[in-house]
């Protein structure tokens, strides 16, 4: 009787505590509650088509402005003490939802999202700014061409029959989306840009955890910004 190999043990997740964990932060703007909503309804039904997808858990939507990754504690607490000044200076801006898209391309898909609308070149700008005081403190940061969305899912790999006609099926029920005006730029909702988040992102067994670590309004140049940390632990 052959023997059974085993297998690995699957390793566990850090322990987010431990006085040496690394911090997994990144950066972003946080949505209103009616976004919030369209997108879960949005990820809901698209999830019943059974597509080879990794679906966005919506009670963490949020609109990235940069993805830093895993840091030191203290380099943290640099940033999040840094961010204020970098912020002040942008005035406040609306953005609107838009159609349904995916990236790279519809023969290809990789990731499912929902689009933006509107003066988005001013949302290019306080990223740069925020890129800007990433590189100064020497920390991770992403240099990829940016383009503002709301990400639903991910597409497995693999090459199973599903995923053979994902892009057709992709194409056909988001024209459905489109026809029914819900994720359309004819029919948007609005996304106030007047604060960004430092979030740090906890994994576990279940997914994803976010704890805001500060908030950071946007303000005319003549006013004064204000910080308002939001820390869960001591750094």
């Amino acid at each position: 009787m052959p023997r059974k190999t085993r297998r690995p043990p699957k390793e566990r997740p850090p322990d987010p505590d431990a006085l040496d964990a690394p911090w997994r932060l990144f950066i972003a703007v946080p949505l209103p509650p009616e976004v919030t909503a369209l997108i879960g309804d949005l990820v809901g039904d698209l999830e019943k088509e059974g597509w080879p997808v990794r679906w966005a858990a919506p009670d963490t939507a949020h609109l990235t402005i940069q993805f830093i990754g895993e840091v030191p504690a203290e380099q943290a607490e640099l940033l999040r003490m840094a961010l204020p000044a970098q912020v002040a200076g942008h005035a406040p801006f609306r953005l609107r939802t838009a159609d349904l898209g995916v990236f790279p391309n519809l023969k290809m898909p990789r990731v499912l999202w929902l689009g933006l609308y509107g003066p988005a070149h001013r949302l290019v700008t306080l990223r740069e700014a925020i890129t800007s005081l990433l590189r100064e403190l020497d920390l991770p940061h992403d240099d990829r061409p940016f383009h503002p969305h709301f990400t639903l899912g991910r597409v497995r790999s693999g090459g199973n029959l599903m995923t053979r006609h994902l892009p057709e099926a992709i194409r056909r029920r988001f024209a459905e989306e489109a026809e029914r005006s819900r994720a359309t730029a004819k029919d948007p909702l609005q996304v106030p840009v007047d604060e960004v988040v430092l979030v740090r992102s906890i994994l576990g067994r279940d997914g994803a955890r976010h704890e805001t670590l500060g908030r950071y309004p946007l303000v005319p140049k003549l006013g004064h910004p204000k910080a308002v940390p939001r820390l869960g632990n001591d750094l």
